[in-house]
């Protein structure tokens, strides 16, 4: 018969392996749960509450600027928050520290969030010395008050700021790359696809990988743009075909299944900035690639994509 010490000590152990093969369980569960694919996210922005259109195409992440307007937003869409805009045409934030503190708190855990802070756009490191470090500071503050958000910037790097994406590489958790090819002076000769390449490219050697990188595409054009403009029209909108083009690139160049997600620029209009737009292109007085993007999403529905670095 055991002593009493020896029956303890059988016990601990049995508990010691039960408690470890518990933690195993839970780490296939949570590996499995963290390698279950999620849904490819498709982001538009200037929307004015035109949702179900937009909805019908594929798009299921939008901008907001406000919390009544994150409400707002219908079953199966989500907010990326536009947090003002800063170190772009003035070397300042629009929004103090405070201002973010009160609004990410306020957020972070309403279930139409994504989890998607956008802190910038365009910011120019050439204009602004600082605002690498402004940014990499403003990313750290939101990650201090909600640890599963994710700080979204949209990078140019044109020829004024080639740079920029070495310099802007860690300000944020994605980077948005936004070469624009299709202008008014390639309508005949087709966009310039060698620029798209060299800008994507741009981005990956400057470090940054697919898994950051969210392409940004061009849907708009500046024809039917406000008069009162200090500048000539000078994008144009894609054609079908030339659109197909310049998604097989950045399908190559990052696969569907590494992006983070991806971003139309615009679905609605901007006065003196982009007319027409996605929303107007259905194939009447303009191309009708709202058609070609629902079939480009509705394809990637089977193309398993990484789970994304944000927890929502």
């Amino acid at each position: 018969m055991r002593d009493p010490i020896s029956r303890r000590a059988t016990t601990l152990r049995g508990r010691a392996l039960n408690y470890m093969v518990l933690l195993v369980t839970l780490g296939i569960m949570a590996e499995a749960v963290a390698t279950e694919p999620r849904e490819h996210l498709h982001f538009t922005v200037n929307l004015r509450s035109d949702y179900a259109s937009a909805a019908s195409v594929g798009f299921n992440l939008v901008d907001v600027g406000t919390q009544s307007a994150l409400r707002a937003l219908p079953e199966g869409m989500k907010g990326v928050y536009w947090l003002g805009n800063g170190y772009n045409l003035s070397c300042s934030w629009r929004l103090s520290d405070s201002q973010i503190t009160e609004t990410v708190m306020g957020i972070k855990d309403n279930p139409k969030f994504s989890g998607i802070y956008y802190i910038s756009d365009e910011p120019h490191p050439t204009v602004c010395p600082d605002a690498p470090q402004r940014l990499m500071e403003r990313t750290a503050l939101i990650h201090s008050l909600d640890p599963r958000g994710r700080t979204f910037v949209v990078i140019l790097n044109s020829s004024n700021g080639p740079a920029e994406f070495a310099q802007l590489k860690d300000a944020a958790d994605y980077i948005g790359v936004d070469p624009y090819p299709c202008n008014v002076r390639n309508e005949l000769t087709g966009c310039n696809y060698n620029a798209l390449r060299q800008r994507i490219d741009q981005a990956l050697g400057a470090g940054i990988p697919g898994t950051r990188i969210v392409p940004v595409f061009q849907t708009f054009g500046q024809v039917c743009t406000s008069s009162e403009r200090k500048y000539a029209p000078y994008y144009r909108m894609p054609t079908v075909a030339e659109t197909e083009i310049m998604l097989a690139i950045w399908d190559e160049k990052v696969p569907v299944k590494q992006r983070p997600f991806d971003m139309a620029y615009s679905w609605g209009k901007q006065p003196s900035l982009a007319c027409p737009t996605l929303q107007m292109a259905d194939g009447g007085s303009h191309p009708d690639l709202r058609s070609f993007y629902k079939n480009y999403f509705a394809r990637m529905k089977d193309t398993e994509v990484r789970p994304a670095a944000s927890a929502r």
